[in-house]
């Protein structure tokens, strides 16, 4: 069984190796993970999707908020963390997807998936080109309900303008205790966007 500190030297393993992809060299802190979390209503988060679940370290937090009867879908690209997670974290409620948060379409039609309450995402879009930071934001107002919330963390509000222009709001919040300091910024789908 690996020790916390042998688990945070190898997420600064994987991210040295592919920073674009992970975007920081640390995993979330547990205040970090804690507003993240949350931001999530036991009583209306029946399908919630994680978007860069990285070692899987809100995820687990994220288990232990919803229902029974919930669904979370985990779409993360590094095969490395895909495969920690599956060996790690075990609950019949878990759907982790080896792609791009790009193609969620694809795999929420053959989930069987209308639409999804929430969406949490860590994916480090500073790091991406513009077109698939749009996209995929894009993609995750589209497949929201009314009502429902896209919950991002940033290292920097660099991208708080590409929020609201596709969600028409944003509120943001600072976490201090995080390496580094991190932003969750909440947006939510209404009606009239």
């Amino acid at each position: 069984m690996q020790t916390s500190f042998q688990q945070h030297i190898g997420f600064f393993k994987e991210s040295l190796r592919n920073i674009r992809a992970t975007g920081s060299i640390a995993p979330s802190s547990q205040t970090l993970c804690r507003r993240i979390v949350a931001q999530i209503d036991p009583a209306t988060a029946q399908v919630v999707v994680e978007l860069g679940p990285g070692d899987g370290v809100i995820t687990k937090q994220l288990l232990e908020r919803l229902r029974p009867d919930a669904r979370l879908i985990l779409f993360e690209v590094n095969p490395v963390f895909v495969a920690h997670i599956e060996a790690k974290i075990q609950d019949p409620r878990l759907v982790i997807i080896h792609d791009g948060a790009e193609n969620m379409a694809l795999h929420f039609q053959q989930l069987g998936i209308e639409s999804v309450d929430y969406v949490i995402s860590g994916i480090p879009f500073v790091m991406l080109p513009e077109s698939l930071a749009w996209t995929i934001t894009r993609e995750c107002r589209r497949w929201l309900r009314p009502g429902g919330q896209f919950v991002q963390f940033h290292y920097n509000p660099i991208m708080l303008n590409l929020y609201r222009r596709v969600f028409g709001n944003a509120y943001i919040d600072f976490v201090a205790r995080n390496v580094p300091p991190a932003f969750v910024i909440v947006c939510e789908k209404r009606i009239e966007n």
